[in-house]
């Protein structure tokens, strides 16, 4: 991970000469952002005046003229692509009327071959589900959207799973398929676990990594925060990326939990059901007496909360480890592709296909994908085996969700090999985690506990702790 530090209000504010509010720093007046990015622009200072066009339409989303001067600027520098989105968005923002946008798309037109602009187009139209065909812009061969077939996730009542002779829902527990789990979170307190003032309230100091720029692209890298100053900076964005393209606002943070951290969460009022927390026991068994829990924790990110504001997300991947998953929704909703890695080949490889909206003309095997499309609301669940791919869109201003990597009976052997793998002394390079022997020891350990452990018989008695519980209280 990469730590490049942005530039404060203090700075920002001494530079654009802005006042101050109460807690000693102000955002800069859109306004201010704009005027100072075109005095650069003017001068020649082109690279220099394209942080500020990016701050100017972060910090004002709906102005259609900084969005196409921003436009202008990175056409000026030869991004093509980039310069094409801005102007179909100067475009939508001012219901297909503003002239220069009009002017500009044909200026780039220039540069591009027409395939190309194309392509910027279909492209554009899937980068958000409210993105629809700008009148004017019409060609035969531009489609958007889903065409490959798609089917529904399977939704199971979590109280299902608690009737013996419903064979249909047991089998789900044991994490061979993927499904939407219901009233599984109904005695969560998620009025404070989806509350972001709450929250921050509890775990301000909390280091999180943020995404100014989104999780849309594989190689994106983060900046590293704290919780609070993350979640500050969602409803006023502050600071100048000079490396980065952070002007759209959806941000993303992907909070990587320490054992004290997930203790907390389940003291504010997180309960996740037997089979979602069936790592508790030989995480506490490998790593425990080593004092390595955390380290375990952090450098696989095996547990996670995961906030993001709307239209941000995560590329079309599978997870390096070959692990189970689980999400269970805290905040808002998120839409989610999965498939299975039956359609490896018509994938591609990891971030090629946009599953919400493919270029079939680009990657034509994606037409033979059957997969799931699904949208996850507060307070349901969702659960997919090892090597399914995932896709993921936030569809609300501000979602939360609270994630989980699991080893199953069905995946251990492939986890196994991963660690393996990343437990050689003398290995090159680094995927996952770089080599620690005390983490590795325990790590070995678990190995050898997952070949033993009775995985559906101890996942079967935990529900009928759950269920001798429940008559007593009645």
């Amino acid at each position: 991970m990469i730590n490049r530090p942005f530039i404060s209000f203090a700075i920002l504010c001494a530079i654009l000469a802005c006042g101050q509010l109460s807690n000693g720093e102000t955002p800069p007046k859109p306004k201010k952002l704009h005027k100072e990015a075109l005095k650069l622009a003017k001068s020649g200072a082109i690279e220099s005046s394209l942080q500020y066009f990016r701050a100017a339409v972060r910090a004002d989303p709906s102005n259609y003229e900084y969005m196409n001067n921003l436009g202008v600027t990175e056409m000026r520098m030869q991004s093509f692509r980039k310069a094409s989105y801005r102007f179909f968005n100067s475009l939508k923002l001012s219901n297909g009327e503003y002239a220069r946008a009009w002017d500009n798309i044909e200026e780039l037109k220039a540069f591009v071959s027409d395939d190309d602009f194309i392509t910027f187009y279909h492209d554009w139209l899937g980068l958000n589900d409210d993105n629809s065909p700008i009148p004017g812009l019409d060609f035969d061969d531009v489609s958007y959207g889903i065409k490959h077939k798609t089917k529904a996730l399977p939704v199971i009542d979590y109280e299902t799973f608690f009737d013996p002779s419903n064979e249909t829902a047991r089998s789900y527990a044991t994490g061979y398929k993927p499904y939407m789990l219901i009233n599984g979170m109904n005695h969560w307190d998620l009025d404070v676990l989806g509350n972001k003032e709450l929250l921050t309230e509890h775990f301000k100091s909390s280091r999180v990594d943020y995404y100014p720029h989104n999780m849309r692209e594989e190689d994106v890298r983060p900046y590293f925060s704290e919780l609070g100053s993350a979640i500050d900076n969602f409803e006023n964005p502050t600071g100048l990326f000079d490396r980065i393209d952070a002007s759209e606002r959806t941000a993303y943070i992907q909070w990587n939990m320490k054992d004290a951290e997930w203790d907390k969460m389940k003291e504010l009022g997180m309960d996740l059901p037997p089979m979602f927390r069936s790592d508790d026991d030989w995480i506490e068994k490998c790593f425990r007496e080593i004092d390595r829990v955390d380290e375990f924790f952090i450098k696989t990110h095996w547990r996670m909360v995961l906030i993001g504001q709307e239209g941000a997300g995560m590329f079309n991947h599978k997870d390096t480890l070959h692990s189970a998953s689980f999400q269970a929704q805290l905040a808002g909703r998120k839409r989610w592709h999965l498939c299975s890695d039956a359609y490896d080949e018509q994938m591609y490889k990891a971030g090629d296909v946009n599953t919400f909206s493919p270029n079939y003309s680009k990657f034509p095997k994606a037409l033979d994908l059957e997969c799931y499309d699904v949208t996850v609301e507060t307070g349901q669940m969702l659960y997919y085996p090892q090597n399914y791919w995932h896709q993921t869109r936030n569809l609300d201003p501000f979602t939360m969700s609270v994630s989980g990597t699991l080893v199953t009976d069905s995946n251990k052997d492939e986890i196994s090999h991963e660690f393996r793998k990343e437990c050689q002394p003398n290995k090159r390079g680094s995927r996952i985690f770089t080599y620690e022997e005390r983490l590795c020891e325990g790590l070995l350990q678990c190995m050898n506990h997952w070949q033993v452990k009775s995985w559906e018989e101890d996942v079967t008695a935990e529900f009928e702790i759950i269920m001798k519980k429940r008559a007593e209280e009645l």
